[in-house]
């Protein structure tokens, strides 16, 4: 199934032509792929609202953290059997370090 024909009013059809800076190219490049758009849509948004565009997680960013949040089920379960009694008590203080130490890596990745 194609795109949807855009009713004629929707159209762009007038085109605005601007220089940049080398500086300024890579500025607006960086920000509109950490947004996921093209830098085009991410300047006729942030003129337009007057916001930057909403920063997206990059992929790398998002299966890492994704990795680490597998990582943190596999910890709670742990932690689970621990009170449970079905594993030595020994691995109470490891397994409450490794808790922090993820807890502080997600809230680095979230930030």
């Amino acid at each position: 199934m194609g795109r949807p024909a855009l009713q004629e009013e929707e159209k762009r059809v007038v085109q605005v032509n601007i220089r940049l800076t080398e500086a300024e190219n890579k500025k607006v490049n960086s920000f509109a792929e950490a947004s996921g758009i093209s830098p085009a849509n991410w300047i006729r948004q942030k003129a337009f609202t007057g916001r930057f565009p909403m920063v997206k997680l990059s992929p790398l960013n998002a299966a890492v953290y994704r990795e680490l949040h597998m990582i943190g089920i596999n910890l709670n379960q742990a932690v689970k059997q621990l009170h449970a009694g079905k594993l030595s008590p020994a691995y109470l203080n490891i397994l409450t370090m490794l808790l922090k130490t993820l807890q502080d890596v997600l809230k680095a990745l979230m930030q």
